[in-house]
């Protein structure tokens, strides 16, 4: 009996994802709504069998490299460019706030005719999308994760004769990483998002064009099946995202579980 409570604890959270599931597959069979423009879910199985899984996971593939390649970029220029205008030049920070700010307004959709211009249409586009979406968030956290450090913690380092490289990585970098992190997440988050809208525009393959050529051909199942596929994709991206997040500030649960066992 125990083991029925178990399993059925463990399913809670699923059995609206199996009700919606349960409902697609019905509500088109019974003349509910239209199966033209809501196919059953098991033509939708159908569709992705037909497709094949090496496809499937081509497509896949092609979209999670791009999203990896524009994200990684922003990262590594904008966490050094984060680091050093709190650190280094607040008040250039300062100076150039409103305009990082109008450029950051900008939605990435309006400027890739601009982008087309300059890098040319296909991959370089979409690459620098991404790049965009990715960079301003990133660069904002870490501006706003340095400058929130209690200057206490630096001030102690300093009095004990600590070096520049010690306040950093011993002081600096601790207290601002649960911002850093959020920040990343959040690029990475925009850039997948972004993704799927450029690949649409400017790319032969991947999971936005899929749906994108799908659109166009008229094909309804796999327009359902690409955004299946990006779902289950961003899902999977979060979870990471979340083990990841919980693995590099795992010190953050410590002094928590502490002080509870001390009261």
């Amino acid at each position: 009996m125990k083991w029925i409570i178990s399993v059925h604890q463990r399913l809670l959270s699923f059995y609206l994802f199996f009700l919606v599931l349960i409902v697609w597959e019905l509500a088109p069979r019974l003349g509910l709504v239209s199966n033209v423009f809501v196919p059953p879910f098991s033509r939708i199985v159908e569709t992705g069998i037909e497709l094949g899984l090496t496809n499937i996971f081509l497509y896949i593939s092609i979209s999670l490299k791009r999203v990896f390649v524009g994200f990684v970029l922003a990262t590594v220029l904008a966490l050094p460019l984060g680091f050093i205008l709190a650190g280094a030049m607040p008040k250039l920070a300062a100076f150039l706030q409103p305009l990082t700010k109008f450029l950051s307004s900008i939605p990435p959709f309006i400027l890739f005719p601009v982008f087309v211009i300059i890098v040319g249409i296909g991959e370089g586009g979409i690459y620098t999308v991404i790049f965009w979406s990715s960079f301003w968030p990133i660069l904002f956290t870490t501006i706003a994760g340095i400058q929130n450090v209690d200057p206490l913690l630096i001030r102690s380092a300093k009095s004990m004769n600590a070096s520049k490289l010690v306040i950093f990585t011993q002081v600096i970098l601790p207290g601002a990483s649960p911002t850093l992190i959020t920040g990343l997440r959040t690029g990475l988050t925009m850039s997948f998002f972004m993704l799927i809208g450029s690949e649409s525009m400017g790319a032969d393959s991947g999971m936005g064009w899929m749906i994108h050529n799908a659109q166009s051909m008229g094909f309804v199942e796999r327009i359902y099946l690409g955004a299946i596929m990006v779902a289950g994709v961003g899902l999977v991206l979060n979870y990471v995202l979340e083990y990841l997040e919980s693995a590099v500030l795992h010190w953050r649960q410590a002094p928590e579980s502490s002080n509870k066992a001390a009261a």
